[in-house]
């Protein structure tokens, strides 16, 4: 299977957008030609801004940076809804097109190759997307004070400035004007809540409006919001009737659209077929079914509530309005959702079919008023969460960019079956079957969404991908094959999962599969040395000949899982042999595989170097195993001094400032970052080999000479856990900057088609940063910051809570707390790093003693709790060293 293909066309590389200080160089010529530069050059003082807290991300309509700003602001798993820089939503893919890609490009008659830009090739990227509005949807003020009378559109045009607060998953938007008395903001997002993919799949946007009046008379506003209807977008024919009718409960007054089709039953099935909704809480709302548009005169008239059908060669409007009463110096608010349900949803791989929003809500309306009966708790848990995500002492861009790439889940990437099944794309309708060896990398929803990934391991990784032999189909039914890397990181991902449980229910139920999973990664050694070398398909679209760093490596976290795993489970001859197997293939990997500055892929003895391969070159993933080891609390697997120095080399020898001359000379990969942009190349020749890739390579190659994220986001989180943090925080800045608004999509990272899972990879930059381990059926948790830990704060989260860590530190001190802000935190264990000795430490649970001891080993002190502690929501504990 091709699922990538290349465009080949040179002369595309354009210079930077941004107009920023160079924080590089300069080089003198030469330096940037064939190989990367080993001096990087980059501004000292550009480093230490990384580390500042800075404010959270503003883009600006003055600045134009506002044009290409597509965030997802739809619930989970429910389709893409993109809210734009002036407020608007646009491109709307919520209709079940599976298209593949935000804007979807025809294949050119006579192209067999596919060597145009497309959507998997980076063509948003380059050019992006921007103002795809097949649904006209828009929201207005009208002002009155004084005798005046002012209306406003929620669009760039109208307003001096605008501001874009880009705080995934709730933005706000402010709208400036110097001749108005109020000041408006808007504050836009779907319910979002970590640990809850129920209400966090809510096919709905809200809009919650502040106004404040600055002036020192009373003010009368206005505030109406409408919404074409475009049910049966596709599939609508001569003779539909598109039928808008106002619908009510306690709380909100809405306009429910729909297709009228009763006489039609098949009409039903369609993809496209079911209904959107536009509702504005406040009982005392007002409605129009025929809304006449937002440049007429009469917008703001009086309601409409008689239902309206139009023909579908008529465009057809519906708003709610609500007004509000402002009193000098003081602020109101107004409330809106806009809802969809498109339910049939179906893919030609699997049988599972519909969206899971349908066994909650059989209408849009009926999602708006759950949201409406629900509303404060819904607004305040979201509020609260993105609260707790930004308050860190963690630099705001960095938890920016680790975070929002798990926006991935809100957009046309990923769905949830009426069955319960989580489906999805490797990036927006590319590439089938929740393929293993691209999702494995995405850390992030097993962190905030885990019972979706549990689900998936047991529903899919051990149930329809497994086979008797142990090995799991890496794309389940789309692709009835084993991936080697698919399978060593799903290893990873039972364990991971394990840990994201309140007790080992997970684990017992699983065991004998999960057991049997690595028995057969196992059997992949063919000379049992503890390194793999058996071809099975990779993440790279072939499969390679011997034995592979990247892949060895990988394989030996995964047995290490497994040795942990079956400690937990009393399976003392298995845990044996994984033992066994680690302990080898650590060893051989170290001596074989280490070429005195990077590890290595070790030619097949017989084959040699005939297929292609990364062989002697510097390959991106060359530690990922070391690296996905420290997400779940593995510890080091590979020897520190080689596993340092080959990241070093990495630095070295693929990151450099400006990837521009690079891949001036070297063409063929995909263009995912281009001059001006700084990146880590996925492979380079170091030894300057005339065959470096093998004697025979193929389409595959063009891999080599790319700058591919979600690789990037993976060594960034280690270069964090080994103490690198200067270089994890430019690598990973590098990549926040090629995403800046003034050139692409922020919410976009883009690889094999938009929004591209392994993107997601990002989230363990942050797991990293804070040196956070967690075993929730043992009650372990653990913190041990590798920035400004004198004075550190950070979320987290745990199986059935989330919170807060705070740690301040001194010489001879340090104070520790986890405050909970929502569900509980159970523990029995707690881990911190100390520089100094310890003589006693003090407990306290909201003020009240806990009886505790201690056990320190080095730098690590571990409390432990002489009987469980369970913290509640609004709870803090407190530890004093």
């Amino acid at each position: 299977m091709l699922r990538r293909n290349f465009f080949k066309t040179s002369g595309i590389f354009t210079a930077s957008l941004l107009g920023l200080k160079a924080i590089a160089g300069p080089f003198k010529v030469g330096e940037l030609s064939y190989r990367i530069p080993e001096d990087k050059k980059i501004d000292p003082e550009w480093i230490k801004s990384l580390y500042q807290r800075g404010f959270a991300t503003k883009y600006f309509k003055s600045k134009k940076e506002l044009q290409y700003i597509g965030m997802p602001v739809g619930g989970i798993n429910t389709g893409t809804v993109y809210l734009g820089g002036d407020g608007r939503l646009w491109l709307w893919d919520i209709f079940n097109a599976n298209q593949e890609g935000i804007e979807p490009m025809e294949k050119p008659p006579g192209d067999s190759n596919f060597s145009t830009l497309i959507s998997r090739n980076g063509s948003a990227y380059v050019k992006p997307a921007q103002d795809i509005r097949p649904v006209d949807q828009g929201f207005a003020f009208k002002i009155t004070w004084g005798g005046k009378t002012i209306i406003k559109k929620m669009e760039a045009a109208d307003w001096d400035d605008i501001a874009f607060e880009a705080t995934y998953p709730m933005a706000k938007i402010r709208y400036m004007d110097k001749a108005l008395p109020v000041e408006i903001s808007a504050e836009v997002y779907s319910p979002f809540i970590a640990l809850d993919e129920k209400n966090s799949g809510l096919p709905a946007t809200i809009y919650t409006f502040s106004i404040k009046n600055k002036s020192t008379q009373p003010v009368t506003v206005t505030v109406l919001g409408w919404l074409e209807n475009k049910v049966c977008l596709r599939t609508a024919k001569e003779g539909d009737n598109r039928v808008n009718k106002v619908v009510s409960s306690d709380n909100l007054i809405a306009v429910e659209a729909s297709l009228n089709n009763a006489t039609d039953a098949e009409r039903t099935k369609a993809a496209d077929y079911g209904t959107m909704s536009i509702a504005v809480l406040d009982a005392k709302g007002k409605a129009q079914t025929d809304f006449l548009g937002p440049n007429t005169e009469g917008m703001f008239q009086k309601s409409n509530n008689s239902e309206t059908s139009k023909s579908i060669k008529d465009k057809l409007l519906a708003s709610v309005s609500t007004s509000l009463e402002i009193k000098p110096k003081t602020t109101a608010k107004a409330d809106f959702v806009i809802a969809w349900h498109f339910s049939n949803l179906s893919f030609k791989q699997i049988k599972d079919k519909g969206r899971f929003y349908n066994t909650l809500f059989k209408s849009a309306f009926e999602v708006a008023a759950y949201i409406g009966q629900n509303f404060k708790t819904l607004s305040t848990h979201s509020r609260l969460w993105r609260d707790t995500w930004y308050d860190s002492t963690l630099p705001h861009w960095f938890l920016e960019r680790t975070f929002l790439n798990i926006s991935c889940l809100s957009t046309t990437t990923a769905h949830r079956m009426e069955s319960g099944r989580f489906y999805a794309w490797e990036g927006v309708g590319c590439c089938p079957g929740t393929c293993t060896h691209v999702w494995q990398y995405a850390q992030a929803m097993g962190r905030i969404f885990p019972a979706l990934e549990k689900d998936t391991r047991q529903r899919i990784d051990l149930g329809i991908a497994y086979q008797p032999d142990g090995s799991m189909w890496y794309r389940a039914e789309a692709d009835k094959r084993p991936a080697v890397d698919g399978q060593a990181g799903t290893i990873l991902r039972f364990y991971r999962e394990h840990q994201m449980s309140t007790d080992d229910g997970f684990l017992k139920n699983n065991w004998n599969k999960i057991k049997q999973t690595i028995i057969y990664l196992m059997t992949l050694d063919k000379n049992k040395d503890g390194m793999e070398d058996t071809p099975v398909e990779n993440t790279l679209d072939a499969m390679w000949d011997g034995e592979i760093a990247w892949i060895v490596g990988l394989c030996i976290a995964a047995v290490k899982a497994g040795e942990k795993m079956a400690e937990e489970m009393n399976d003392a001859d298995f845990a044996a042999k994984c033992t066994d197997y680690v302990e080898k293939g650590s060893k051989n990997m170290s001596e074989k595989l280490f070429n005195g500055e990077y590890f290595i892929h070790r030619p097949d003895d017989e084959k040699g170097r005939q297929r292609l391969g990364s062989y002697n070159t510097c390959h991106i993933d060359q530690l990922y195993g070391q690296s996905w080891a420290y997400q779940v609390g593995l510890g080091r697997i590979l020897d520190k001094n080689k596993t340092q120095t080959a990241l070093r080399s990495l630095w070295k020898y693929n990151f450099t400032p400006d990837v521009g001359p690079y891949i001036k000379e070297h063409q063929g990969g995909r263009p995912y970052a281009l001059a001006g942009d700084g990146g880590m190349i996925m492979n380079t020749n170091p030894l300057n080999e005339a065959k470096p890739y093998g004697d025979n390579v193929t389409w595959q190659l063009g891999y080599f000479h790319e700058c591919m994220s979600g690789f990037e986001h993976q060594v960034a989180a280690h270069l964090m856990a080994e103490g690198m943090t200067d270089e994890a925080l430019i690598l990973t800045r590098m990549i926040h900057d090629r995403y800046h608004a003034a050139q692409r999509n922020p919410f976009n990272e883009i690889e094999c088609s938009d929004h591209y899972a392994r993107a997601m990879a990002s989230y363990g930059t942050f797991i990293t940063a804070c040196g956070f381990e967690y075993h929730g059926p043992k009650g372990y948790i653990r913190f041990a910051p590798k920035m400004k830990a004198e004075n550190f704060k950070t979320p987290f989260t745990a199986a059935e809570g989330w919170g807060t860590f705070q740690q301040q530190k001194t010489d001879n001190q340090l104070k520790a707390s986890v405050q909970v802000q929502y569900g509980t935190l159970k523990l029995s264990t707690f881990g911190v790093e100390t520089t100094h000795k310890v003589l006693k430490i003090n407990v306290l649970l909201n003020g009240k003693k806990v009886n505790a001891s201690f056990v320190q080993n080095g730098n690590d002190c571990l409390i432990q709790f002489k009987e469980p502690v369970t913290i509640s929501a609004q709870q803090k504990l407190t530890i004093t060293i």
